[in-house]
């Protein structure tokens, strides 16, 4: 975590990726920099949040390892949950960036993380609904301790116990979602440039992170698996074989 000094007087990071999450290039202008850290006012790279990891890449040819955030202020969801809005990203380097205030930059990402960061946020999405769509059937509520989504896979840590036998059926409910579901769109919430309302068929979440247009950009075998998380909890995974017919 870098000094409050270091970011507390800029303003929040404008989110490029909210625009175009297939964009995967971009310029700012450095308002922070110290060592190895650098703020912009704007940035094309996804700072860790929602469960989903940071993106990687490039500022000036320099090379980005790490995205966080810093500040913001909490908003609550329509859901209950509470998000963190407004933001600053604070952007890592591998080495001690050799930039300047004022400077105009380019910004680079690695495109193919992203665009697998965009699948499995979807996937993330479609079990999370399927895993609900069992809890209620058993008469049991759907909450979750947290979530982590990354390149190949995704994973939800549910605050009840799911039987083994159950996941089988889950995970022919996540393909049949991803086998028939249209077209996705995205939709800000009132009071906030942050957060938004992601949407497919009768699927509705409110989301932050990035996610593929549609479903059949997903290609490859989809498989869940769970274990026991901590008292009566339970860690769903759900990952995708690409190199699978």
């Amino acid at each position: 975590m870098i000094e409050a000094a270091l970011w507390s007087s800029c303003p929040p990071t404008k989110q490029l990726f909210h625009h175009d999450p297939y964009a995967t290039t971009g310029t700012a202008t450095v308002l922070q920099v110290s060592d190895r850290y650098a703020i912009f006012d704007q940035s094309v790279f996804y700072a860790e949040s929602g469960g989903q990891v940071a993106d990687q890449g490039t500022v000036n040819g320099q090379r980005v390892i790490d995205v966080q955030k810093a500040g913001g202020r909490p908003f609550q969801l329509p859901n209950g949950e509470v998000a963190t809005i407004e933001a600053v990203f604070y952007h890592e380097f591998e080495e001690p960036c050799a930039l300047t205030v004022g400077e105009q930059v380019t910004m680079e990402i690695d495109g193919e993380r992203r665009l697998h960061h965009m699948q499995m946020h979807t996937l993330a999405h479609f079990l999370f609904h399927a895993t609900g769509e069992y809890l209620e059937s058993q008469g049991l509520t759907r909450s979750t301790r947290g979530c982590h989504i990354s390149d190949s896979s995704a994973r939800f840590d549910f605050n009840c116990a799911i039987a083994t036998d159950a996941v089988p059926g889950i995970q022919e409910r996540v393909t049949q979602l991803l086998a028939n579901s249209p077209e996705a769109t995205v939709d800000p919430l009132p009071g906030t440039r942050d957060v938004f309302v992601w949407r497919s068929g009768d699927l509705e979440i409110p989301c932050g992170g990035t996610h593929v247009r549609h479903p059949k950009e997903i290609q490859g075998t989809v498989s869940v698996r769970r274990r026991t998380k901590g008292k009566g909890g339970t860690r769903l995974y759900i990952e995708l074989d690409r190199n699978a017919p």
